[in-house]
């Protein structure tokens, strides 16, 4: 939203996000602990930084050291099976038992405590303020540091950067290949010289064949996104080998219909291409479209500096 109405509106955001900063500095309101260690994965823009990636990488790490970790997360439009598009990819990686979402992450962070978990990872935490935690680890993207420095609806802060005030530690996320980490961590130490500062990127897994057959190097695609951060996904795809078409770019959280999927497969096999899915979209296309010449772009969490110090900090407490 540009213009006045833009203005005011951004103006009227920022004087809410006040009222509550102060309502819970001076106490009037106060966040609720439950009985397990807390760590919040957020950021402070909209669009994708890679929040789902790290709390996959902590919670598998989590494991390794002989945790019980459990992922909170807001059952955000729901698909046709009644559950979130986050919420299924949890359960897919980690097991149905160790996921809790719902529409307070409050209340599923205290059901999961209340199950014996004694680490919970709280994925986009950082604007639930009712919720207390022991660490909060906010991503900022490298090549939209301050996400246009403007609030919403201007721009694409839903916190001011002073918020980052509140961060234990920063992470510079979706590094280039070979990208010099140098630049971005100075900058955000800036915005938050109390952090402690780190910073990754993702890392391209491979490229699997949704239905049977493989994916052969540098096969043409057709990158269908609706994520968060659909420019980072089709550089990624040249990441992997993959030579792109062209690519269609869908609201966040899209749950595509058979007639949709079917359309962009049609568009893609007249171009010569494959259809080219994340990880999270594959969630949200529908098996009754048909998955042929359907591919899926697989990426990991990988960190360039700082990162043992963040899972320390993270899971054993170190640092704190």
């Amino acid at each position: 939203m540009t213009g006045a109405l833009g203005v005011l509106g951004a103006a009227l955001f920022g004087a809410a996000w006040e009222l509550r900063r102060r309502a819970y500095a001076n106490g009037w309101l106060r966040p609720r602990r439950v009985g397990a260690r807390v760590v919040s994965v957020g950021n402070l823009t909209v669009g994708g930084t890679g929040k789902t990636t790290l709390t996959l990488r902590l919670a598998r790490r989590a494991l390794e050291l002989g945790l019980a970790p459990a992922v909170v997360c807001r059952r955000y439009h729901p698909g046709p099976g009644g559950r979130g598009d986050e919420e299924l990819m949890y359960r897919a990686a980690l097991g149905a038992g160790c996921v809790f979402a719902g529409t307070s992450k409050l209340e599923s962070a205290g059901a999961a405590a209340g199950a014996g978990f004694d680490l919970v990872l709280v994925d986009d935490g950082m604007s639930h303020w009712p919720l207390a935690r022991d660490v909060e680890i906010v991503l900022l993207d490298a090549h939209d540091l301050t996400g246009g420095g403007r609030l919403l609806p201007l721009g694409r802060l839903r916190e001011p950067l002073r918020a980052l005030q509140r961060a234990r530690a920063v992470v510079v996320s979706r590094l280039r290949v070979g990208e010099d980490p140098a630049p971005w961590l100075e900058r955000a130490g800036a915005l938050a010289p109390g952090a402690l500062l780190a910073a990754a990127r993702h890392r391209v897994k491979g490229v699997r064949a949704l239905g049977n057959g493989e994916v052969p190097p540098g096969t043409r695609v057709r990158v269908v996104s609706a994520t968060g951060n659909p420019a980072a996904v089709e550089a990624s795809a040249r990441e992997a080998g993959l030579e792109v078409a062209s690519a269609s770019r869908w609201r966040d959280h899209h749950w595509f219909t058979p007639r949709e999927a079917r359309h962009e497969s049609a568009r893609a096999a007249g171009e010569g291409s494959w259809v080219l899915l994340t990880a999270k979209d594959a969630v949200r296309w529908p098996e009754s479209a048909g998955q042929d010449r359907v591919a899926v772009l697989e990426v990991e969490w990988e960190w360039v500096v700082g990162g043992g110090a963040v899972e320390s900090l993270a899971l054993e407490g170190q640092g704190a």
